[in-house]
């Protein structure tokens, strides 16, 4: 019954584009991310997510607090307001990605290739709900604060628990960016051996002036100082 609508390629460039459109949100926001550790220094939302150890991140977080009131005001919202935006930004990326494979694996013939990337659709669930635990963990420490307990004993303590966020971030990033590179790959070869309609070229074009118009506007308006 949803068939019709899930092999739609104009579903996907929707999302696609809605999932542009919030991620050059987010990049103006981490444009004020800035935390102090013995001088004040900018970080990236990645440092945040995936710190080599847990006492980096730790570092991270309770240097937002040790910043000058301005600064710390702008840089705690934006932080906030980045991973609540996220919520937004789960459903349209690992949709996106989830349309992407379903519509690939209607393509093959075999049932094996089917099979593979209807697997890699449903699939897709996994990394949104190790984002949606990310998040929330994240959004914990920062509601902690400077109250966060960095002792020797308390990072030791904390050593496995890290190491089973840095498992859950490498299942959430290795879910979403091979389903999405086997997607591309098995796109690519439709495309080289004519495997194509007039309306699916219609909708890559579409995409790659999405993705176009993007990274016009990145580089136009990301590095505003104004903002």
């Amino acid at each position: 019954m949803l068939s019709p609508y899930l092999n739609n390629w104009q579903l996907f460039t929707i999302f696609f584009g809605l999932m542009l459109l919030v991620s050059f949100i987010m990049m103006r926001q981490s444009r004020h991310f800035s935390t102090f550790y013995v001088t004040k220094r900018k970080f990236s939302i990645m440092e945040l997510e995936t710190p080599a150890t847990y006492a980096g991140m730790i570092r991270i977080i309770k240097g937002l607090f040790l910043l000058p009131e301005i600064d710390r005001k702008k840089s705690i919202d934006a932080l906030k307001g980045q991973l609540w935006l996220d919520f937004l930004f789960m459903p349209l990326a690992y949709g996106s990605i989830f349309l992407l494979c379903w519509r690939v694996s209607a393509k093959f013939q075999s049932a094996f290739g089917h099979y593979v990337f209807l697997v890699f659709a449903v699939l897709q669930v996994v990394p949104w709900i190790c984002d949606i635990i990310e998040n929330i963990y994240l959004l914990g420490k920062i509601k902690q604060g400077v109250n966060i307990d960095d002792s020797k004993e308390a990072l030791e303590k904390k050593a496995n628990l890290h190491k089973a966020y840095l498992i859950m971030e490498a299942v959430k990033w290795g879910t979403a960016l091979t389903a999405t590179v086997c997607a591309v790959s098995a796109i690519c070869y439709f495309w080289l051996t004519g495997g194509y309609t007039a309306t699916s070229l219609k909708y890559a074009v579409i995409a790659l002036v999405e993705t176009a118009a993007f990274i016009f506007i990145s580089k136009r308006f990301g590095n505003d100082k104004n903002v």
